[in-house]
């Protein structure tokens, strides 16, 4: 992507696009890119490659692309290359004018776009409250809390009893305080300072037996609850980044192993390079499922995954008893 287009350079793009046939948003999004003529027609590929990214669609970018084929040899031309001069002309400037009256009315488009997406965030499995959003699996609760920047450590507060929780800053009144929906086990919940701005809390549920695993509508009573019915496990929003993305596990089925089991490192390794080759965004982790363990896999998966994912954001902290004084 390039810088911001000069009065000449939009006119020449917009000259370009009027002879390609494109249509007016188009034109208005490669100038956003700052995509000028000459930039483009040096490489198509890499032309429709920023095009797309611009946001134009397959149509549009196949009008660019035979305009800039009709256009190239006469920007790329060493004896005489064709220049866009605005000069005097009255209605090169009102084009231009025009122009960037319409970017400034996108600009103010798109803020009131990202305004009007703040509020309508979803964290699917929990819910969005004053001050702090939840998520939750069967299992286990995450909080997350947004701080001042620069908070210190220090400055954190973080109780949690079996039926309460409240966290926020020490010497102020608490951000999240109230009784939680049902029990945790205080012993297995900690807390971490995110990005010095974030302080992120996991409950564990206190789960007596199978009946105990349940969806909980709120976080602490008194809050607006959730449909439960909707909650899916696997599905619980990933509370440690801003955005609040969603943390996928999908349960892989493996094929039943008939006779003797035959195991083969070097084809295995193989495979593994070539998964991430073929898969290069895809991240992994090493996972040892206990036999003898008391969780599911699919529990132990999501705690391998979720220790793999903190471990390099913070330090993960015991919280306070219940008993300790704010200030």
């Amino acid at each position: 992507m390039g810088d911001s287009l000069d009065d000449r350079e939009i006119l020449e793009l917009r000259q370009l696009c009027t002879s390609g046939g494109l249509a007016q948003d188009s034109l208005a999004s490669l100038i956003d890119a700052g995509l000028a003529v000459p930039a483009l027609v040096r490489s198509e590929a890499a032309a429709m490659a920023n095009a797309k990214k611009a946001g134009l669609g397959l149509a549009e970018r196949n009008k660019l692309r035979e305009a800039l084929r009709r256009h190239k040899d006469n920007v790329l031309s060493a004896v005489e290359p064709e220049i866009v001069e605005i000069g005097d002309d009255a209605e090169a400037h009102h084009i231009v004018a025009a122009q960037h009256h319409m970017m400034e009315l996108r600009r103010k488009a798109r803020m009131q776009m990202d305004e009007e997406a703040k509020g309508v965030e979803v964290v699917k499995n929990g819910n969005i409250c004053a001050g702090y959003r939840w998520t939750q699996e069967l299992t286990e609760l995450t909080v997350s809390i947004e701080l001042p920047p620069g908070t210190a450590k220090r400055d954190v507060v973080c109780k949690i009893s079996p039926g309460t929780l409240e966290c926020g800053l020490r010497g102020q009144p608490p951000i999240v305080a109230g009784s939680l929906f049902a029990k945790v086990r205080v012993d297995d919940c900690m807390w971490q300072l995110q990005d010095s701005h974030r302080l992120i809390v996991t409950l564990q549920k206190l789960i007596i037996d199978e009946k105990g695993r349940v969806w909980w509508p709120c976080l602490l009573q008194g809050e607006p609850e959730i449909d439960t019915s909707k909650c899916e496990e696997g599905e619980g929003t990933n509370l440690m980044t801003s955005s609040g993305q969603r943390l996928r596990i999908q349960k892989i089925e493996l094929p039943e192993v008939k006779g003797e089991r035959k195991y083969d490192p070097v084809k295995a390794e193989k495979a593994w390079k070539d998964f991430f080759e073929k898969f290069p965004d895809m991240g992994a982790w090493e996972i040892t499922f206990k036999g003898d363990s008391d969780k599911s896999m699919e529990e132990q998966l999501v705690d391998t995954i979720e220790k793999s994912l903190s471990r390099d954001k913070a330090e993960w902290e015991k919280p306070q008893s219940i008993t300790d004084d704010w200030a």
